[in-house]
């Protein structure tokens, strides 16, 4: 499973294995789309998403 996070304040959205996602965060009001899991017939894809890297995955250089 992917953890879901809000892209706006980083809040735990939701714990998910899916191919599209959209959910408004109850903390900020942002709303929030995703798609394709890094789970294809339960096999992971190295964790290629359609979105970017969220601050807590990148590392300053």
């Amino acid at each position: 499973m992917q953890n879901i996070r809000c892209k706006q304040c980083n809040k735990l959205l939701a714990k998910a294995i899916f191919q599209q996602l959209e959910i408004k965060c109850s903390r900020c009001g942002a709303i929030n789309q995703r798609t394709m899991s890094p789970y294809i017939d339960g096999e992971k894809t190295h964790g290629q998403t359609a979105d970017s890297l969220d601050r807590r995955q990148t590392k300053a250089s």
